[in-house]
């Protein structure tokens, strides 16, 4: 029993610590947006709609929180990883909050 909750206790420790080192993929996070959120946030110039004075987002974890709201909303299936890209492409275009 003792060896069967180490077993268990390294490998989710294991995988805790990859999912540290993920890595965004930009480009991937810039396919995302262009398919699934510039419908949603077509304004003529939607970089308007996210560096506005007045907007929501005003540091990057309510970025990441806004990005995984709205795939949720829209039921976009997206891995949390995916998210990360698209988060990743927004705050890297346009937001520029600090890692």
């Amino acid at each position: 029993m003792t060896r069967h909750l180490i077993t268990t206790a390294t490998l989710l420790l294991s995988t805790l610590s990859l999912a540290d080192e993920y890595q965004p993929d930009i480009d991937n996070g810039a396919f995302l947006h262009a398919e699934h959120c510039s419908e949603c946030h077509s304004v003529p110039n939607h970089e308007a709609l996210y560096t506005r004075e007045n907007r929501i987002v005003q540091e990057r974890i309510r970025l990441n929180g806004q990005v995984s709201a709205c795939a949720q909303a829209f039921s976009l299936g997206w891995f949390p990883d995916e998210e990360q890209d698209v988060s990743a492409y927004l705050n890297e275009t346009y937001y520029r909050f600090p890692k």
